[in-house]
């Protein structure tokens, strides 16, 4: 029970962690990978030994029985009252996985007792109380981790070995012939019987306890009201190296209807020395360069922008007609549309005309876009009329963060090129279409991308992780995140 106990608080932590590489054990290339290093597996030791040392002294042990030639025995109400935590801990194995390694926990219990000793006619039946300590208790176990077909963790107890320093038996009754024997019996069943016990146990719990854990990780998410799905499934099996292991994700987002992958592969994740925290995450650009494919190609980057999208303070500028309140608006920009259509409002037909890029590089997050802005007229009754399409080349300047386990972003900065492409209200001066661009910018675009941004995107890590002492890089093709952990499970 100790050791089975201890064994699925340190195998559960790991496993959760997991559900966060090298390009060269990696087939297919990740858009997202982690890196648990020996500091996060340090940090599970603790806690795990923390949660053994409170659980083993509630750990309930059934009555035993047994006898040998004339005598038999069986001990009753058994308890343990005291738990000595071992020196333990969980170690990396190159190519293989981990390894869980505990050594001089020691355990003192009491029990009730009763002893039979018949022989012919002669018989005897005594009873009383027993004290008992086991000392040196050892153990090690290893732990293969994988993906299985759904690409999911799945992980397997492997070959596992205990050993028993001593077992030290006091009973407290009379006849000490009896107890003599009695003793020798109760020790080596403890003998026999303990390691098995802990192997057993421990494997169950792996096998069976730390594989249900492990279906609780989210590796498909719905997004945007669930219009798109971020994939974070495994594309390979974990990589384990001296000093961390590695996860290589799918890490993509598509359509939720039309799940297909974007026609480009992820771009390849940087290197990196990086173990001195507990957990590195790599959101490469493939990320949210797949989520802009899908919003490109399913039309979800088009929008007919009108009045009831702005703040009160922002509505008259779409105005044909201005009153004296309003210093500018589309009719003054736009003497034409005043004339023939007064008193009405307009309408910006907004349309990404090309994927948009995303550029990582270190120390710049930037994004590109390129679309057309169209005006049209709202009238009461019939079609709207048209009267204008510019073309814009946008650049945006971002920066990142991580709070509360999502990565937010904001837009700092931008800049942008426009011109008119067509229009039915005559010429129209390059400053009109820069006014009118930069009033989409501003009232509406930038307010909207921001506003996802700081809803966040979130990262696979279950409600029991806290991120501490975290940092964010920008890198070649990705965001580094490098970050130490707290948890609390509830196992």
């Amino acid at each position: 029970m100790a050791c089975n106990r201890m064994m699925l608080c340190a195998v559960v932590v790991v496993a959760l962690l997991l559900s966060l590489s090298t390009d060269g054990v990696c087939a297919v290339k990740p858009g997202f990978q982690a890196r648990i290093t020996q500091h996060a597996l340090d940090y599970a030791n603790q806690k795990a030994v923390a949660s053994l040392a409170a659980d083993v002294r509630k750990a309930k042990i059934p009555n035993q029985s047994g006898g040998q030639d004339h005598m038999s025995y069986s001990l009753t109400n058994i308890q343990i009252t005291d738990f000595i935590p071992p020196s333990s801990s969980i170690k990396l194995v190159p190519n293989v996985g981990l390894s869980w390694s505990a050594s001089n926990a020691g355990i003192s219990m009491k029990s009730n007792w009763h002893v039979s000793y018949r022989k012919g006619w002669f018989h005897i039946s005594t009873s009383g109380s027993v004290d008992a300590s086991v000392t040196g208790v050892s153990f090690s176990l290893t732990i293969a981790l994988d993906t299985d077909s759904t690409g999911r963790f799945s992980v397997k107890a492997g070959s596992c070995r205990c050993s028993i320093g001593s077992v030290h038996v006091r009973i407290h009754g009379d006849l000490s012939f009896l107890l003599n024997l009695f003793r020798g019996e109760v020790e080596k069943r403890v003998r026999a019987l303990l390691p098995g016990k802990i192997c057993d146990a421990a494997s169950t719990q792996i096998n069976t306890n730390a594989e249900k854990e492990l279906k609780k990780i989210k590796v498909l998410s719905h997004l945007l009201n669930h219009q798109f799905t971020l994939d974070y499934r495994l594309v390979a099996s974990p990589s384990f190296q001296p000093a961390y292991m590695e996860t290589f994700h799918k890490g993509e987002i598509t359509w939720a209807t039309d799940p297909q992958p974007p026609p480009f592969p992820p771009a390849p994740l940087p290197p990196s020395p990086f173990s001195k925290n507990m957990l590195y995450l790599w959101v490469g650009e493939y990320v949210p360069q797949s989520f802009l494919y899908a919003a490109q190609k399913h039309g979800f980057l088009r929008y007919n922008m009108t009045t009831r999208d702005l703040l009160p303070e922002d509505r008259a500028f779409l105005n044909t007609t201005c009153t004296d309140a309003v210093l500018t608006c589309v009719g003054l920009l736009f003497p034409p549309v005043a004339e023939k259509y007064p008193g009405l409002t307009i309408t910006l037909h907004m349309n990404s005309t090309t994927v948009p890029q995303v550029n990582m590089s270190p120390d710049v997050l930037q994004a590109q876009m390129e679309g057309d802005i169209a005006l049209y007229v709202n009238t009461p009754v019939g079609p709207s009329p048209y009267l204008l399409t510019m073309g814009v080349k946008a650049l945006f300047n971002m920066t990142a963060k991580v709070n509360d386990q999502l990565i937010r972003g904001n837009i700092t900065g931008y800049s942008f090129k426009a011109k008119v492409v067509d229009s039915i209200v005559g010429p129209v001066k390059s400053k009109v279409v820069e006014i009118m661009v930069r009033f989409a910018m501003r009232t509406f675009i930038i307010p909207k991308i921001n506003e996802q941004g700081m809803h966040g995107y979130p990262l696979p890590i279950t409600d029991s992780v806290k991120f501490q002492n975290t940092q964010l890089q920008i890198q070649q093709n990705a965001l580094m995140i490098g970050t130490d952990l707290l948890y609390n499970f509830h196992l």
